[in-house]
């Protein structure tokens, strides 16, 4: 009596990019968790409105962020595409903090000053942290293009966060430069 080869199973797309992503969701969703609350405490502790709103700003941001990441594990879970961007009134409210907040007062300001730039340098390494392990989750769906999509969404929410910071720390430390006359150049 001859063997009958198992029936073929057929094939569907991979699991293992829908697996990265949703890891890679639920990490986003931790550092969603943990910026609302950073950006909280520092708009909490800063002494300048106009620091206060930026970490505000951003503090609503992450809990857009929030709720996009939980949308999007919802879309999957139900076996929907992926499906993630930015608005267009959330890339305008992001205009609001292009230019640098901090002005000269600020910087005369002194000691009292170094809680914000501390804070701003917080926030400046969970940007970067979250933009790292976003670059490495997007590596593991390569070939992939909507998972890596995803992931670059991601990395551009972390980056223009992580631009707005930058802003304003670099202004403020050329501004104390110059009040102490320093140039490292």
């Amino acid at each position: 009596m001859q063997e009958e080869d198992p029936p073929q199973m057929k094939k569907g797309p991979p699991r293992v990019p829908v697996t990265a992503v949703m890891k890679g969701l639920k990490q986003a969703l931790r550092n969603e968790i943990d910026g609302v609350e950073f950006y909280r405490m520092a708009a909490g502790s800063a002494r300048r409105d106009a620091v206060r709103q930026m970490f505000r700003f951003l503090m609503e941001e992450e809990e857009r962020h929030r709720e996009a990441i939980r949308e999007q594990m919802r879309r999957m879970a139900e076996g929907k595409p992926m499906k993630f961007g930015r608005s267009a009134s959330a890339k305008k409210a992001l205009a609001k903090f292009k230019s640098p907040l901090f002005t000269e007062d600020l910087v005369k300001a002194g000691a009292r000053a170094e809680g914000e730039v501390a804070a701003l340098s917080i926030g400046m390494t969970l940007e970067k942290r979250a933009i790292a392990q976003f670059i490495a989750l997007r590596k593991t769906v390569a070939g992939d293009p909507p998972a890596e999509k995803v992931f670059s969404d991601l990395i551009a929410w972390e980056q223009d966060h992580l631009d707005i910071l930058t802003r304003q720390y670099d202004q403020m430390r050329e501004m104390f430069w110059e009040e102490a006359r320093f140039w490292p150049f």
